[in-house]
């Protein structure tokens, strides 16, 4: 494994980790939650520095199907991301607080929808490169019938941790939160701080699931077809 695939993944896992704590602003408050942010937005930068190759193919090569939601997804996050970033600064009253911005309501439920879209376009992502994650292990690990028990155990994991996140979806509303503009969130005190962020991370998984098995399915169809003559 290279040096810049292995910083790749270590920035991506931090992204992940930090954006999961950046949502529970109701927990941490607003000083961590601010920081966080700003440690986000470094490493994103750092992300696009990596992978600033993309940026200079993007009008190159023939356009698949999957090049182009991969390119439309890739898109919108770095939209998404900026949206964020913009309306989060625009709202500083800790990092940013001796230049005495405005705010608003408009701007919180803005950065709000802006940042939960962010699940489910991450999950996408994801999904579209989780077969590269899946053939790496799969070279690491022996054909035999322990390593198929081991394939099985994680495949029925990764369902139930997506049928967990279905759930969650429901419990913390996203529909209102994707698509109403629903700027206040909320946790229970009395229910575990675990379970939140368990629900966020399976709320990414179903679309790491819905996207990889179905990029599976459409590459079994294609396999399928008829060659032409």
């Amino acid at each position: 494994m290279g040096t810049k695939l292995i910083a790749r993944i270590i920035i991506d896992i931090a992204i992940t980790l930090l954006l999961l704590c950046a949502y529970a602003y109701r927990i941490t408050g607003d000083a961590a939650h601010e920081w966080i942010g700003v440690c986000v937005f470094v490493l994103c930068i750092a992300h696009n520095v990596i992978n600033r190759t993309w940026y200079k193919t993007i009008l190159k090569g023939t356009y698949t199907s999957r090049r182009a939601v991969m390119t439309a997804c890739n898109a919108a996050l770095v939209f998404t991301f900026a949206i964020v970033l913009l309306t989060g600064l625009l709202q500083s009253r800790v990092v940013l607080v001796f230049l005495h911005l405005p705010g608003g309501m408009l701007l919180r439920q803005i950065h709000t929808t802006a940042a939960y879209w962010g699940l489910p376009l991450i999950g996408v992502h994801l999904g579209l490169h989780w077969g590269l994650f899946v053939k790496g292990m799969h070279k690491k690990a022996c054909i035999n019938g322990e390593s198929r028990a081991r394939a099985l155990t994680a495949k029925l994991t990764a369902f139930l941790f997506a049928a967990f996140g279905v759930w969650a979806s429901f419990d913390r509303d996203m529909f209102a939160k994707l698509f109403l503009g629903f700027s206040f969130d909320y946790w229970d005190e009395s229910r575990p701080v675990i379970l939140f962020f368990a629900a966020l991370l399976s709320i990414m998984a179903v679309y790491v699931f819905v996207t990889y098995y179905t990029l599976q399915i459409a590459e079994r169809q294609k396999r399928k077809e008829p060659k032409a003559v």
